[in-house]
């Protein structure tokens, strides 16, 4: 028996941007189905990647099990469109877990013109795109009686912010702020939105959660870091593969730093699964560690669950 037999789940942003390497959404698709899911809907923007995804999950579970949707969140008639898809295809849907999301990092103190454009842009997806998956993905529950669940994906920059962490004695800066401003404000929102429909859903039966990540092994950090792999191991294969990738940088990040936010020192979720440490302690996460505690949610066994913020950050947020 699995959390989630039978039951059918839809999720937002559920494509990992590059094959090989599984975002939350993705993991949390496999999760869903290993769960014992009898449909799940991937929804993303990506359809070429979405298709394959899906003609994998089917190979593996059985035709029908997954379909693709591309869905651009931040459009309510596609969000709509989704579950009206959903509906057709298996008559309801019992969880949701909306995903999609992004980041920019545009100095707050900096060019208002650059900073707005920035907050329309992170305002359009990871706060209208949650409502309208909550608006339309609720009517469909309330519309066929199922006492269902959504999960809601905010961050730890839902619950605090980002740091600057300075040597006092030195004034040397040992871990620099990120400028996310607007990103925590909608992260924020998002926990705020979680509690208020879980009072507003509550006489339907509907559960409403958000998660709240630390710092996750997501597919740009996996591949970045396989990269610099490759180029010290000086296997050109390898490092040819992934050049054809876009975006792949290891300067963009400070593994090292993002990993001692974090001060759990446990063994990730698979031996063979690369997760950088930070120099004195603590690790990143891997989306596994998000989608497993996700589908918990989804499940009857968080029947009592609602309204709440699960914050999975290996202690960022505990201090």
């Amino acid at each position: 028996m699995g959390k989630l037999d039978g039951k059918v789940v839809v999720v937002t942003g559920s494509v990992s941007a590059i094959p090989g390497f599984d975002s939350i959404g993705s993991a949390t698709v496999r999760e869903v189905l290993a769960e014992g899911a009898r449909g799940v809907v991937v929804s993303d923007i990506n359809d070429k990647l979405g298709e394959a995804f899906v003609k994998e999950l089917n190979e593996k579970y059985g035709e029908g099990h997954a379909i693709f949707v591309h869905t651009d969140v931040s459009q309510p008639k596609d969000v709509e469109k989704l579950f009206e898809i959903t509906e057709k295809a298996y008559g309801v849907v019992d969880a949701i877990m909306a995903n999609a999301g992004v980041v920019t990092a545009e100095d707050f103190d900096g060019d208002p013109e650059e900073v707005l454009k920035s907050r329309k842009f992170i305002q359009s997806i990871n706060e209208d795109g949650v409502f309208y998956t909550a608006l339309y993905g609720s009517r469909l529950m309330i519309k066929h009686g199922t006492k269902g669940s959504i999960v809601m994906v905010s961050s730890i920059h839902g619950v605090a912010g980002r740091p600057k962490v300075v040597n006092c004695e030195t004034g040397e800066v040992l871990i620099e702020r990120f400028n996310l401003v607007q990103y925590t404000m909608g992260k924020h929102g998002v926990v705020g939105l979680s509690k208020a429909l879980a009072l507003q859903l509550a006489d339907y039966g509907i559960r409403v959660n958000t998660v709240n990540p630390g710092y996750i092994m997501t597919p740009l950090f996996q591949a970045a870091v396989a990269a610099a792999a490759a180029t010290d191991n000086n296997d050109l294969a390898a490092q040819e593969s992934l050049a054809a990738q876009e975006s792949l940088t290891t300067e963009a990040f400070d593994f090292a730093q993002l990993a001692a936010l974090h001060p759990l020192c446990n063994d990730p979720v698979k031996d063979n699964e690369i997760v950088p440490r930070g120099k004195y302690g603590g690790r990143m996460g891997v989306p596994a560690e998000i989608a497993k505690p996700a589908v918990f949610l989804m499940s009857d066994e968080a029947s009592f669950i609602t309204g709440q913020k699960l914050v999975i950050d290996g202690g960022y947020t505990a201090g």
